[in-house]
Order: structure tokens, then C-alpha cells, then sequence
């Protein structure tokens, strides 16, 4: 039982598919169904179930891939002591983000670890920030940076705090040199916000429907940068955390509006680890400088 046969399965596990964990994983899909082929003829049982949706793992298969996992981290962990010996020369980093921190934060911290770090390497995976939870969970990666309105026990926080969505606009708009607006100043303006399903959008429909105040968006999209060319060149307003575009605002291309509302404006950041997982001399080093970027925690917080 080789450890690429197991990398495969968790592979086809996680994506539903051969030909998708083939994309991921930048490997011939021949050679990851010969894999499994493999593991199933050396064990003598089906690891996957075929169903309309996508390959499933089968009772058997989930007990392999449990015992993958903790392989794949065992191996890992043993190739980050070797590494360790070489002080921060080496070493490789996976990192989960929901968008938010994509677009600005994120990118920003790796730029800075680099240029202290250049032997470092970084996987950034960006996920719904539910998603970003289980892989960190299943150890798919090593660092999660999400957006959560809910505390979950499935992995362990390294940094908790909350920030206040604001309203984001052109340097030139009518409310741009304002201190703070009301939350029904935004009807008077197209408005531009994320989809349905993201904590964005359920917190600010929540605000809205707590005083009576119904705003049909101009434009709705579920990825946060087709929102900012709309800022930029309209008078519209988007809806997002200033942490999602700090360097256009420190360089004076957008403004950040606070908005007052009776209902909290606050989503939960959350910057996640494995439970139980010693992590790794370059992880600990990267996760310091991230948490460092974020907005200090209050007095007792995490």
C-alpha cells in the first residue's frame, strides 16, 4: 500500500471523481484508476460506490481513507522535522481561505513571509467558508482563515475576533467624506453584494429586515471581485469587510464607509488549525505573521 496510492483516494474522495482529482492533483486520471485498482485488488473489496452525483466512498473505502489521513500526516510530519533541522529554509505551506481574505490579506502576508522566507512554499486554496473548516479538520491543510458566524468543534482556533462590514465606494461618491452612514442611506444608490449563501449577505439582510428597509441589489455576484470594478467605476456601494480590500483603500482608490444599523453589521474571523496536530516550525512561523495582519483581538479574547 504505497503512500501516492493513498494520496489518490483521498484525492477522488474529496472532489467526486477521477477526472476531477486528476485536474487537482495535475496527474494523469489513468494513473490515479490504476492506483485505486490497486488498493482495491490488494485488499479484496470496493473502496467506491458510483452514484449519479459522483464516486462515494464505500464503508471499506472510508476506513482506508481514515487511515490515509493519518498516514499522509504522519509522513509529513516526519519530512517538516527533516526540514526543521534547516531552521526556516524549507518548507511548504497549505493554506484555506474563504475570499475575503483572498483578494488582499492573505496574498499580502505570503508576499511578506517570502521576501523573509524565499524557501518557503504555499498551496492557497480559496473555499466557501464552511469548506474551509473541513479541510483543515480532514488535514488538507494546515491553516483555515474564514469567515464564521458559528463556533465549530471541529478544529482548533488560533485567532477568534469579529469585524464590521462597512459600505465601499469610489473616492468621488456623494458619501464618500462622510464619518458614518445609516443603513437606509444605501437605498438612494445601486448596491452591489454577495450571494445568498454567504455570511456577508445573510448578515446584511438580517440588518435590513430588523428596520423594515428592503434594498433590491443592482448586482449580485459570488465571487467579491466582480463587485469592485462596479465601485469603481459607478456610484454604486458594495457591502464587505474593509479587510477585504486594504490595499486599495491605503492607496486611495476606494473608501471605506462605516455603516450604522440597529442590528450588528459583525462576521466572526477565525483563523484555524488541526486539532490535536503539532504543526510543523514553518506553519507556526507563518501563522504568527498572519494572525499579526488581522485587527488585535480584545482584552481576554482568543
Amino acid at each position: 500500500m504505497n503512500i501516492s496510492g493513498l494520496r489518490y483516494l483521498l484525492a477522488v474522495a474529496r472532489t467526486g471523481s477521477i477526472a476531477a482529482a486528476s485536474t487537482h492533483l495535475n496527474i494523469a486520471a489513468s494513473a490515479i484508476s490504476r492506483q485505486i485498482s490497486n488498493l482495491e485488488s490488494e485488499l479484496g473489496c470496493v473502496l467506491f460506490e458510483r452514484r449519479p452525483r459522483g464516486m462515494v466512498l464505500s464503508p471499506a473505502g472510508e476506513l482506508l481513507a481514515e487511515h490515509a489521513r493519518q498516514t499522509l500526516l504522519r509522513a509529513e510530519q516526519v519530512a517538516a522535522d527533516i526540514q526543521e533541522l534547516q531552521g526556516l529554509a524549507r518548507g511548504f505551506i497549505r493554506v484555506a481561505t474563504s475570499e475575503g481574505f483572498a483578494l488582499d490579506l492573505l496574498p499580502n502576508a505570503i508576499a511578506e513571509f517570502h521576501a523573509a522566507h524565499p524557501g518557503i512554499r504555499f498551496e492557497v486554496q480559496m473555499l466557501p467558508p464552511a469548506q474551509v473548516t473541513h479541510v483543515v479538520a480532514a488535514g488538507d491543510a494546515d491553516i483555515g482563515i474564514t469567515f464564521a458566524l458559528a463556533p465549530s468543534s471541529l478544529v482548533a482556533v488560533a485567532y477568534d475576533n469579529a469585524v464590521e462590514m462597512v459600505a465601499l465606494s469610489a473616492p468621488d461618491h456623494p458619501l464618500a467624506r462622510r464619518p458614518a452612514i445609516r443603513l437606509a442611506d444605501l437605498k438612494a444608490y445601486p448596491i452591489a453584494v454577495p450571494t445568498l449563501d454567504t455570511t456577508a449577505r445573510r448578515v446584511f439582510d438580517a440588518a435590513c429586515l430588523a428596520e423594515g428597509i428592503t434594498i433590491e441589489p443592482t448586482l449580485t455576484a459570488n465571487i467579491l471581485s466582480a463587485l469592485l470594478p462596479f465601485v469603481r467605476r459607478t456610484k454604486g456601494l458594495a457591502l464587505m469587510s474593509a479587510l477585504t480590500v486594504q490595499t486599495p483603500v491605503r492607496l486611495g482608490e476606494l473608501v471605506c464607509i462605516p455603516v450604522h444599523a440597529r442590528m450588528s453589521l459583525m462576521r466572526g474571523i477565525q483563523v484555524q488549525v488541526m486539532r490535536d496536530r503539532k504543526l510543523p516550525h514553518a506553519v507556526q512561523a507563518f501563522l504568527r505573521r498572519l494572525v499579526a495582519a488581522l485587527p488585535p483581538t480584545e482584552p481576554g479574547g482568543v
